[in-house]
């Protein structure tokens, strides 16, 4: 293929901070809350981190149906990404047969009142290391036949994604 196309500056990698921030316990399940942020993690505001919390404690399912009638295994993980354009606040949690349900949405810069993303988004480069690394977590110890507890103990470490 001859096809010599490059993207724009505006759209080349660059390295982002990212890291487990804490556990959020959901009356049916507990979520691994990560975080990345374009700025560092140090610049990550509290009000942020609070405000995808609520959004994870409370989140429900537009079809009406719970989680828990989902199938839900009790675990799962987010991910509070601050990037350049929007915030963007990921959950995923773990169902029978090695299956990550997804659940999306966004605020703008600055704001802390989280919005459904469009159903056609699904994650970015940066999100997607960090969802790599909750699926060996979720392999190597709750596939595993060890205790889920072992799972939320498998932390993302501060570095770069």
């Amino acid at each position: 293929m001859s096809d010599r196309r490059t993207l724009g500056d505006s759209e080349l990698y660059a390295p982002r901070e990212a890291g487990f921030v804490t556990l959020v316990d959901r009356s049916d399940a507990v979520v691994k809350l990560n975080a990345i942020h374009a700025g560092g993690l140090a610049a990550l505001e509290t009000e942020m981190v609070e405000a995808a919390r609520g959004a994870i404690e409370t989140a429900e399912l537009a079809s009406g149906a719970t989680f828990a009638e989902t199938g839900q295994l009790g675990a799962g993980f987010a991910i509070l990404h601050v990037g350049q354009e929007a915030v963007w606040l990921l959950m995923h949690l773990w169902l029978p047969g090695g299956i990550a349900s997804r659940h999306l949405w966004r605020a703008d810069i600055g704001r802390h009142d989280f919005s459904p993303a469009p159903d056609h988004l699904m994650a970015c480069v940066w999100e997607l290391a960090v969802v790599d690394f909750e699926r060996r977590a979720w392999v190597d110890t709750a596939l595993a036949g060890k205790p889920l507890s072992e799972y939320f103990a498998r932390t993302l470490p501060a570095g770069t994604v």
